[in-house]
């Protein structure tokens, strides 16, 4: 199944070069204002993506297509992931062509019908993105992607006290509730000691892979940092010392885009689980019998925290918050007033594309 995995991300060298050099500290500090806002204004950004009537139909398409995959009897992960890859694929191919214009097409910003015309664009391709962020990364929605998975190794772990009659319903139920417990159907009987057993299990598996997305923490636990360094001294320090980046910068990572990271990795961390320790209480429930499929769920489980890792690297750690900034950027330069700007810049700090959209659409034009 890891040929159905993310794209592969690039070096950063080559963007860093192609954005003045003076600009950096804006977009650093803008893009960990962005990350904040996120992280403490996520109700609202979810209520806004569960609401926008610009890509309902991309929206109520995309839970069916994960609700239907999760309620199979006869689901087979490597054909669901294989969907998804082509999926996730076609977005960020779009993502992409976006960002190549950022750089390269100077005539963006030179007409105003062009302007109005690729910012049209990339709000529909981005909230589109976005809805696959949620779906990746979050259990608030109506649907994770990995609840497919998630359902055959329940399925996979359930003792047989549990009729097999009925053992795909119980699996369904208690992923979901495991999952997304916000959209869970709570009327049903359900067995809550069937569900506490399979969180025991599970949760272990999740912690050790909640360490390796954070990653980062490892990493720049090894950067020394100055007395009383802040953000932009050490977005000067990257950019004057960029070989002591490298790693980071290499596998598509700007460091100063892990600001809180960098902080936070001062201060000592348990060891994460390995692999090995962190699958054996589940698999120790399974009979020979369900061994090759709970292996198989937990490849594709894999193959799922490898996106989400890819997908928070390219969009809140890398390139995309690079050149959007780099984009948002000349976009107030072409707003005249302190209140467009700032209307602006809070709607797309939140990724609320369409009132971005509407700011530049009622913009004056001189």
């Amino acid at each position: 199944m890891r040929e159905y995995g993310p794209p592969p991300l690039s070096p950063l060298q080559p963007v860093l070069s192609m954005i003045p050099q003076e600009l950096l500290p804006w977009v650093a500090e803008k893009h960990v204002q962005y990350l904040d806002d996120r992280i403490h204004k996520i109700d609202r950004l979810t209520e806004y993506l569960a609401e926008c009537g610009d890509v309902t139909t991309e929206r109520t398409e995309f839970i069916t297509f994960v609700e239907n995959w999760t309620r199979r009897e006869d689901l087979n992960p490597g054909e669901y992931l294989a969907e998804y890859s082509s999926r996730f694929h076609k977005v960020r191919d779009r993502v992409e062509q976006l960002c190549e214009r950022v750089l390269h097409d100077d005539s963006l910003w030179a007409d105003n019908r062009s302007f109005q015309s690729f910012w049209r664009e990339f709000a529909y391709i981005n909230e589109v993105d976005s809805l696959h962020g949620m779906f990746l990364t979050s259990g608030r929605w109506y649907v994770n992607v990995m609840l497919p998975a998630v359902k055959e190794l329940v399925y996979c772990s359930l003792p047989d006290t549990v009729p097999a009659s009925r053992k795909n319903d119980e699996a369904y139920g208690i992923a979901r509730r495991v999952i997304t417990p916000r959209f869970a159907d709570q009327k049903n009987a359900h067995d809550a000691a069937l569900e506490r057993r399979f969180v025991r299990l599970f949760v272990p598996i999740l912690q050790h892979y909640d360490r390796k997305l954070l990653f980062l923490f490892e990493v720049l636990a090894k950067i020394e940092l100055d007395e009383g360094e802040t953000l932009s001294s050490f977005v000067r320090k990257v950019q004057n010392q960029p070989e002591l980046f490298a790693e980071l910068l290499d596998q598509g990572v700007y460091p100063p885009f892990a600001w809180h990271e960098l902080v936070a990795s001062r201060r000592a961390r348990r060891p994460a689980l390995s692999y090995e320790n962190a699958v054996a209480p589940l698999l120790s429930t399974v009979s020979d019998e369900q061994r090759t499929r709970a292996l198989t769920a937990l490849e594709a489980l894999s193959v799922f925290k490898e996106y989400e890792l890819n997908y928070n690297n390219y969009n809140y750690k890398g390139r995309f918050g690079l050149i959007s900034k780099l984009q948002y950027w000349k976009t107030t330069e072409l707003l005249h007033s302190t209140a467009e700007k700032e209307l602006f810049l809070d709607a797309i700090l939140l990724d609320r594309f369409y009132e971005a959209l509407h700011v530049i659409e009622q913009r004056k034009t001189e």
